[in-house]
């Protein structure tokens, strides 16, 4: 029987046409204050931060011909290092971009200032920084979570707080949205996830060549301090069709070892 369609499945955002496609990773700190990681972030890489301006709303103090005199700036370091900053919003203070550079492998450290003169508020978890993995580019994944058709599901190795495993979707467990033009795809299918540290993320598991699309395996890393990941997976196209496999909306739970 199929384990489909769940309220709590619904789509956080439409991936993109081809998990080919090279991206930046991003970091999304929403003003709801939920976090959301696209990808892996691996050494030698980047990463770009999108930050609400909701989440920090004090301070607004304009300068005499209505300019800004408040600014928002990012802060960041990686593994201990000498902090470096950004601009978010406001007055540029810093002339850096939100694009960061990870030069090495370890702990990513985010954390948010805005400022005005007399005033300054801090996002930053609670003075414990928003910290994210950063994958050394070659490490070999723990674990291999694999879902079959015929729905049945198993473990290959063991899942582990930190370090990456790979998602295996057989597509075939979702097989009704397939609406095509002009011959092409216009669907896909996409794994969703949910760390118990409220990290959430998406992204496709499937590649396309010519006019074929298949299924391909996609890795992730957890984050620091989770411990168990919820996964989850949909099936779209351009027109009204969308399917769940959820496990009959609880999610697909995994434990992650230590």
């Amino acid at each position: 029987m199929k384990r489909l369609l769940s309220v709590l499945a619904l789509p956080l955002l439409l991936l993109g046409t081809s998990a080919a496609a090279q991206t930046t990773p991003t970091l999304s700190f929403h003003g709801n204050w939920t976090l959301h990681q696209s990808e892996v972030l691996t050494e030698g890489g980047q990463v770009q931060v999108v930050y609400s301006t909701a989440r920090l709303p004090q301070c607004r103090v304009n300068n005499p011909d209505g300019s800004p005199a408040w600014s928002i700036t990012g802060h960041y370091r990686l593994n201990g290092s000498a902090p470096a900053s950004f601009d978010v919003a406001g007055a540029p203070v810093t002339g850096n971009g939100p694009t960061l550079d990870l030069q090495a492998q370890g702990l990513l450290e985010l954390w948010f200032l805005v400022s005005s003169p007399g005033c300054e508020h801090y996002d930053s978890n609670y003075g414990g920084n928003f910290q994210f993995n950063v994958l050394e580019a070659s490490a070999t994944p723990t674990a291999t979570l694999v879902f079959q058709q015929g729905w049945v599901e198993h473990v290959v190795g063991t899942p582990r707080q930190g370090q990456p495993f790979v998602v295996d979707y057989d597509i075939a467990r979702l097989p009704e949205c397939r609406l095509l033009y002009n011959g092409a795809p216009t669907w896909d299918v996409g794994v969703r996830w949910r760390f118990n540290n409220g990290v959430m993320g998406e992204q496709s598991v499937t590649t396309t060549s010519g006019y074929t699309r298949t299924g391909t395996p996609v890795t992730l890393i957890p984050p620091v301090g989770a411990t168990s990941v919820q996964l989850w997976f949909e099936n779209w196209d351009r027109g009204t069709c969308r399917r769940w496999d959820s496990d009959y909306g609880a999610n697909y739970t995994f434990t992650l070892q230590p």
